[in-house]
């Protein structure tokens, strides 16, 4: 009896004692659990790391890649600009050698021409077999005024005639020899040409001689050069009394720019050019050419009306 009286007061200790135990126990798993947890979280960012680490090492490298290819590619785009530029240099060099020997610069010219015409070989080939120019155009023999080069022409889509001054003499004026009246009967009937374009231009030296013997200054021309300019003697005159307050300069801009339209009437005296218009197959424009400025007025002549343009 009082061994079991002991045995039950003892039980109560025991219980507090596992308990106390159990709870230790409970919190360390609880401490490994979360360490364990905590290190897989580390092991996985390890890993997440090591593969951005990877991933920004490869654009690093593409990067680097491109921006290699980027610079030879330009250092070959320079290389072949400074090979150029060499080749120009060579050219103009020798052509600045040969600048005494105008039949080499002639024969250059054409072989350069000849790498264009087998560039558009096409187009040479069908033009050598049809002549339909759009334009006659009637410009003044300045090398500096090629109405083909200022218009962007190309072969075969103009006549181009070019004399002194730009000057249209009237039907007949021009006597024994009407190179202009052949030029226009032939663009008219044999090629039906459908506009005619006169151009004048700033600066002109046979305008401004004509200005001169109107300021009493001795010309040093001849006799056949003096004739030639008296097409456009009367409209000198003109220009002189109605623009005399004005420089000389400036009235040689406003006879250049008349005699343009001198030149627009002459055509009209041409019996078939005036039969041309009249039936409106046929327009006449006229030009004038600022090679200081780069700039190209433009007006046009008919029964009706003028209006003009300016194209800078």
């Amino acid at each position: 009896m009082y061994k079991c009286i002991c045995v039950y007061e003892c039980c109560p200790r025991l219980e507090h004692f596992a308990l106390k135990k159990l709870e230790k126990v409970v919190k360390e798993l609880e401490l490994k659990v979360k360490i364990c947890k905590e290190w897989e979280e580390l092991k996985i960012k390890e890993h997440e790391l090591k593969e951005m680490i990877e991933l920004k090492k490869e654009i690093l490298d593409l990067k680097l890649h491109k921006e290699l290819e980027e610079i030879k590619c330009k250092r070959e785009a320079c290389e072949a600009h400074l090979h150029e530029e060499l080749e120009e240099f060579k050219e103009k060099a020798e052509l600045i050698g040969h600048a005494i020997n105008p039949i080499e610069k002639i024969k250059r010219g054409f072989q350069e021409f000849k790498i264009h015409f087998e560039e558009k070989k096409e187009y040479y080939e069908k033009l050598a077999e049809c002549h339909k120019p759009k334009f006659l155009i009637f410009s003044d023999c300045d090398s500096r005024v090629d109405p083909c080069k200022i218009l962007n022409l190309e072969l075969g889509e103009a006549i181009v005639v070019r004399n002194v001054g730009c000057l249209v003499a009237a039907y007949g004026q021009e006597g024994t020899c009407p190179s202009a009246h052949a030029a226009i009967e032939y663009a008219l009937k044999e090629l039906k040409v459908e506009h005619i374009l006169v151009i004048g231009h700033l600066k002109c030296d046979a305008i401004q001689s004509l200005m001169k013997a109107h300021h009493e200054e001795k010309s040093n021309f001849s006799e056949h050069f003096i004739n030639w300019l008296k097409i456009g003697e009367h409209t000198c005159k003109h220009v002189k009394e109605v623009h005399s307050s004005k420089s000389f300069e400036e009235q040689c801009t406003v006879c250049e720019k008349e005699c343009v339209n001198l030149s627009m009437q002459n055509l009209l005296t041409y019996p078939f050019v005036k039969e041309a218009v009249a039936a409106k197959k046929l327009s006449i424009h006229a030009g004038y050419y600022d090679m200081h400025s780069c700039a190209f007025d433009h007006w046009s002549l008919d029964f009706n009306y003028t209006e003009s343009r300016n194209y800078h």
